[in-house]
This record gives structure tokens, sequence and C-alpha cells, in this order.
């Protein structure tokens, strides 16, 4: 909006929407969670969402995964505390999304669907994104 207002051009470079190159936005005062297939401009609460940036896992966010009867079992040792907990895993291939909503007091686990190949991500509030790859079946 900020740039149809300001009279600048917007050339949409975005053509393919491939799933492997979702975005992550993620609002700091509700916790609203949005993937798009792309780059897109997202508000939450009156605020711009700047996209989260995915790291590699350090020692205190080890992600666990291990496939069992089509499934990925996702887990990490980390708090969930209602200050600092894992907001989301989510896996993602080339043709899907499947997001799983994780909440304070919850243990950090989740089956996910095994797919074929892809991206698993955690989300920690504090900390950020976390991404691996996810293993062969």
């Amino acid at each position: 909006m900020p740039e149809l207002i300001s009279g600048t051009a917007v050339t949409n470079r975005n053509r393919t929407a491939n799933m492997l190159k979702t975005q992550w936005y993620v609002c700091p005062l509700c916790g609203n969670v949005i993937s798009a297939a792309g780059e897109g401009a997202f508000h939450c609460c009156g605020i711009a969402l700047p996209p989260l940036v995915p790291e590699e896992p350090d020692d205190s966010h080890t992600i666990s995964v291990e496939c069992m009867d089509g499934e990925y079992f996702v887990r990490m040792e980390h708090p969930m505390t209602k200050s600092h907990y894992l907001s989301f895993f989510a896996a993602v291939t080339s043709e899907r999304v499947t997001l799983v909503k994780l909440y304070p007091e919850q243990e950090p686990e989740t089956r996910l669907p095994a797919r074929g190949r892809g991206w698993l991500y955690a989300c920690c509030n504090r900390h950020g994104l976390f991404r691996i790859p996810l293993p062969k079946r």
C-alpha cells in the first residue's frame, strides 16, 4: 500500500510461486503465523511483518526427526513456558505446506506426513526460525 500511495511502480518478479521458497511471517504481538509462496507485504496488529530468515539450529535448538509409519516424528528439547516456547513446526515440500501450531506448556513434538523432499521448520518465539532438510524416507 505505501508504494501505491507514494507513486512508486511495483513489479511482481515472483512468477513461479515455488512452495520450497515459502516465506514465514509471525506477529510479535499476537503470534499470528502467515506463510506465503514467495515474498509479500503483510501487516498484523497495526505493524508491518518482516519475513523471518531461517537459520541452522544451534545447540539449544536441535531438531530431532525420526521416520516411522509414513510420518516424521519431530521433537525438540526446548522450554515451553508462557514467555519462551516453540510457536510451530512445519514441513514444506514442492507441493504443500503442513503446519502444526504449538502452544506454551504443550510438549514440543508432533507428527508430520512424510511426503517427499523439502524443509522442516521450527519457530521459537524468542530466537526465530530454524530450518533443516527433511530426511529421506
